[in-house]
């Protein structure tokens, strides 16, 4: 599961400094066998990553249902390792595909860069020229580490909601730490009461502290993932009530793919939220925006906990929301 803090990923990265080069970038790799020399400092600017898949020739396709997942590895795999990491490439789109009916997009490209240590580290999602995912991931890290991941379903999920303004970028960060969470607890990667307990760790780190505004006026770390998966749970619980567990979220999102918005396409939020209401008959998405956009009033995590059934830590079947607790992992 999501640990309750992490510095974040950014679907906005900087632009490299001039003087960077394919050259230099390679001569670093190549003395240092660790991408994170020139590629940490600047979390991944675009091309860089592009010179690193260009020095490697072993460049993989993985085919998706219908889409295409041109898999780049970098200097310093071993075949192991290689082997592992294709593998947790596989298992994850997949549980991104069943969520949204089918892969976000027909293609895009996974730069995998390898570092000292174990686990999987960071990752960044870019829309241009073409879309690109980059993954740092160690170079020991084991097949448990890989089957426990979130951080690929993560970048995954961005590239089924458009490129949004950066004062919404909770929006985009809080779907992506929703339903990564749902996504791989509905393909069994992790279990429905992991998921739950860690929802109540974390989640009320996106509770307004003292001096903050709505979610389009707040962007710390917490306000825009914790505080954007709040707004993704609230509107899920709410659209499976009002639809008699018939569409929720899910269902929403995959609306905004049939219209055909997705990261390489820029949408605002209000179109966003209006095509996936449209998707499923109502107005939730739409009205939860428009409350708590611009006000900072705090949500009752503890009554909804109870409501649902996972207070405690434990779920209880008995509690007034039940159904639809399990409807968002059925």
């Amino acid at each position: 599961m999501r640990p309750t803090a992490l510095p974040p990923d950014s679907t906005m990265p900087p632009t490299p400094p001039a003087t960077w080069s394919r050259r230099a970038l390679l001569a670093g790799l190549s003395r240092t066998g660790c991408a994170a020399l020139m590629l940490g400092a600047w979390h991944g600017a675009r091309s860089a990553e592009r010179a690193v898949a260009s020095a490697q020739p072993d460049v993989e396709t993985l085919r998706i249902l219908r889409s295409r997942i041109e898999l780049q590895f970098a200097p310093g795999f071993s075949p192991a390792l290689q082997a592992a990491a294709r593998k947790w490439a596989i298992t994850s789109a997949d549980a991104v595909a069943r969520y949204f009916g089918r892969f976000p997009v027909p293609k895009v490209e996974l730069l995998l860069v390898p570092e000292e240590g174990s686990g999987v580290r960071t990752g960044v999602t870019y829309a241009e020229p073409s879309l690109l995912m980059r993954i740092r991931l160690g170079r020991d890290t084991t097949e448990a580490q890989f089957a426990d991941d979130w951080v690929l379903v993560h970048e995954m999920v961005h590239l089924a909601i458009p490129r949004i303004p950066r004062a919404q970028n909770w929006l985009h960060e809080g779907v992506a730490t929703y339903v990564e969470s749902v996504a791989r607890a509905r393909v069994g990667l992790v279990g429905a009461e992991t998921v739950w307990r860690e929802w109540a760790k974390a989640m009320p780190q996106g509770q307004p502290q003292a001096g903050d505004a709505g979610l389009d006026h707040t962007p710390t770390w917490g306000r825009t993932y914790w505080g954007g998966a709040m707004f993704c749970l609230l509107a899920d619980v709410e659209l499976l009530k009002r639809s008699q567990l018939r569409t929720g979220l899910q269902q929403a999102l995959q609306g905004v793919l049939a219209a055909g918005g997705q990261y390489g396409v820029p949408w605002t939020v209000e179109r966003i939220l209006a095509t996936a209401d449209a998707a499923v008959g109502q107005t939730v998405l739409t009205e939860l925006y428009g409350r708590m956009k611009d006000s900072a009033e705090p949500v009752d995590l503890a009554g909804l906990w109870r409501d649902l059934g996972t207070a405690g830590g434990t779920l209880n079947d008995n509690a007034p929301l039940a159904n639809v607790r399990r409807a968002i992992l059925a």
